[in-house]
C-alpha cells in the first residue's frame, strides 16, 4: 500500500521531470521552449449519470501530466515518456508530418490514423489531439515538426481521467509552442474529438475537469451539455481522497455501454408518455436528470419495463436514429433500474453540494455524516441499480463505513464507471482520518489480495497553470 499526496509535490514532480528532459533531449534539435500540465480528477458525485443532464462534482487531483515541447526541424514528431509506460507498449514513438495527410493533400481520417498506432494506445491520444486540432483550424500546421515529452503519475484504468489529462496537456502544449491563443472551449472541442478517434465515447465532464479545475474545490458541471457552475471550495477541515482500488473488471466497457443504451431506452419512453398526455413542450428538456425523483415514481416508473430484448423494444416503442443505431437486437436491457439511476442520481447530488454547502457555514457535523450516507446510498445504487459494482468496491466501501465518522471517515463510493477502480472518500482532513483510512485499506489488501493506492492532494487545472517558457 502507497500513500501519495503532499504540499510541495507538485513542485517536486515538475523539477525532477524536467531534469529528465534535459537528459533525453534530442541534441541536434532545437531547445525545448514550455511547459504544460493537466491533473487527473476524482468523480466525487454524479458523474456517470453526466450523459443523462445531471449535476456533477468533480475535483482535480495532485497527481497529473507533465508535458515539455519544443520545436524541430526536420519534419518529424517525436514523442517520448518519462518514468511512465502507460502499460501500453513502447515509451517512444516518432513519425513524419506526412502521416497526418492523405495523398492528396487532405488531412487523414481519425480511423486511419487510430489503425496508424494499434500497438501503442498511449500514442494515439497524442496524435489524435494534434489531428483534432488541425482539422479545427485552431493550429493551421505544426511547422517543421515538434518533440515533446510526457509524463504522468496517475493511476491508468482506474477512473481518474488519465486519458484525458494527456489529451488537455497535450493541447495546451502544441497550442502554446505554435503561439495559438485557443479557447477553452475550441480546446475542449478538440480534446473530444480526439476521443472519439481513440474509441472511447468523450466523457462530458473530465477534460473539463482537467482543464478548469480549482485547487481543494468541487467543480460544479451541469452536464446539458457543458454548463460550468465554477468550483466550490471544501469545507476547511473536508477533503476528498481517491483510492484506487487495484483492479478493473473486464467487463466495465460493456456494462457501461449497457447502462448508457439502456437510460436512453428509458428517456425514449418517456418522451413518448409525455407526447401521450398532450402536453406542449418537453419538461425534461431531453435530460433525463430534469425529472424529480417524485415525478418519476407517480408518472414514470411502472411505465418503464424491468428489463427488455433490443428487439422487442424496438418493435414495441420504435427509437430515432442515433438510438436504433446503439441497441443490440439480441441483447436484455434492465430499462427501468439504469433509467432511474440517474434521476436520483442527480438528486443526490445537489442534496450533496446544500450539505457541504451548510458544512462551510455552520461547522455543523451533521450535515457532513449526512453528506456522506448520500456517497454511500450512491454507492448502492451503482452497484444495485446498474451492476457497476464489485467485490473489491464493495469491500473497501465496507471497512470504511465500519470505521465511520468517529475516526473521520465520513462516506465513500465507487467513482467514475465502477466495475472497480477507484473510490471517491469524504473524509477529515487530519493526520488521524488519513491514519483510519490506511487501516481500512490494511484490511482491504489482507482480504482481496490487492493493493490499493490512496491519493491525497489536489490541484489546479491547465488553465491555471497555464504554457511556462523555459529558459
Amino acid at each position: 500500500m502507497s500513500v501519495i499526496g503532499t504540499d510541495s509535490g507538485v513542485a517536486t514532480g515538475i523539477e525532477k521531470f524536467l531534469a529528465c528532459c534535459e537528459g533525453r533531449w534530442p541534441a541536434d534539435q532545437p531547445r525545448p521552449r514550455l511547459l504544460t500540465r493537466a491533473p487527473g480528477r476524482l468523480d466525487c458525485m454524479g458523474g456517470m449519470a453526466d450523459y443523462s443532464g445531471a449535476l456533477a462534482l468533480q475535483m482535480p487531483l495532485e497527481r497529473a501530466v507533465l508535458v515539455v515541447v519544443g520545436r524541430r526541424d526536420d519534419q518529424q514528431v517525436l514523442v517520448e515518456t518519462v518514468d511512465f509506460d502507460g502499460g501500453e507498449g513502447a515509451t517512444r514513438c516518432d513519425w513524419p508530418l506526412s502521416l497526418f495527410y492523405r495523398s492528396d493533400g487532405q488531412l487523414i481520417t481519425g480511423s486511419d490514423l487510430a489503425a496508424r498506432f494499434s500497438a501503442t494506445p498511449w500514442v494515439r491520444h497524442i496524435a489524435s489531439v494534434m489531428l483534432a486540432l488541425l482539422e479545427s483550424g485552431e493550429v493551421p500546421h505544426l511547422g517543421g515538426g515538434l518533440t515533446l515529452m510526457l509524463k504522468s503519475d496517475i493511476p491508468v484504468r482506474a477512473g481518474l481521467a488519465s486519458s484525458a489529462a494527456i489529451k488537455v496537456a497535450v493541447a495546451r502544449a502544441v497550442a502554446g509552442l505554435f503561439e495559438v491563443d485557443i479557447t477553452p472551449t475550441a480546446l475542449l472541442r478538440a480534446c473530444r474529438a480526439a476521443a472519439e478517434v481513440v474509441d472511447r465515447p468523450p466523457g462530458l465532464v473530465d477534460d473539463v475537469t482537467c482543464l478548469l479545475g480549482e485547487a481543494d474545490a468541487l467543480l460544479q458541471i451541469r452536464c446539458q451539455p457543458d454548463d460550468v457552475l465554477g468550483p466550490m471550495p471544501l469545507p476547511r477541515d473536508v477533503t476528498l481522497a481517491a483510492v484506487d482500488v487495484g483492479v478493473r473488471l473486464p467487463i466495465y466497457a460493456q456494462r457501461y455501454a449497457d447502462n448508457h443504451v439502456a437510460s436512453m431506452m428509458g428517456r425514449h419512453i418517456i418522451e413518448r408518455l409525455l407526447q401521450a398526455s398532450g402536453e406542449v413542450g418537453d419538461p425534461t428538456g431531453g435530460y433525463l436528470a430534469n425529472i424529480a425523483p417524485s415525478e418519476y415514481v407517480r408518472r414514470f416508473r411502472n411505465e418503464l419495463p424491468v428489463k427488455i430484448r433490443g428487439a422487442d423494444f424496438l418493435d414495441r416503442f420504435g427509437a430515432n436514429e442515433e438510438l436504433a443505431s446503439l441497441i443490440d437486437r439480441g441483447r436484455i436491457y434492465k430499462v427501468r433500474s439504469r433509467t432511474e439511476h440517474h434521476i436520483y442520481e442527480n438528486d443526490r447530488t445537489h442534496r450533496f453540494m446544500e450539505r457541504l454547502a451548510r458544512v462551510r457555514r455552520t461547522g455543523g457535523r451533521d450535515a457532513l455524516v449526512e453528506a456522506g450516507e448520500l456517497m454511500y446510498a450512491s454507492h448502492w445504487s451503482y452497484g444495485q441499480r446498474c451492476g457497476m459494482g464489485s467485490i473489491e468496491t464493495d469491500t473497501l466501501v465496507n471497512r470504511i463505513r465500519e470505521l465511520g465518522p468517529s475516526a473521520g471517515l465520513y462516506g465513500a463510493k465507487a467513482t467514475a464507471g465502477g466495475c472497480g477502480g477507484s473510490l471517491a472518500v469524504l473524509m477529515a482532513r487530519s493526520d488521524a482520518a488519513v491514519q483510519a483510512l490506511e487501516q481500512a485499506c490494511a484490511a482491504y489488501a489482507a482480504k482481496t489480495g490487492r493493493e490499493p493506492t490512496i491519493l491525497l492532494g489536489s490541484s489546479s487545472g491547465a488553465m491555471a497553470f497555464g504554457c511556462r517558457m523555459l529558459d
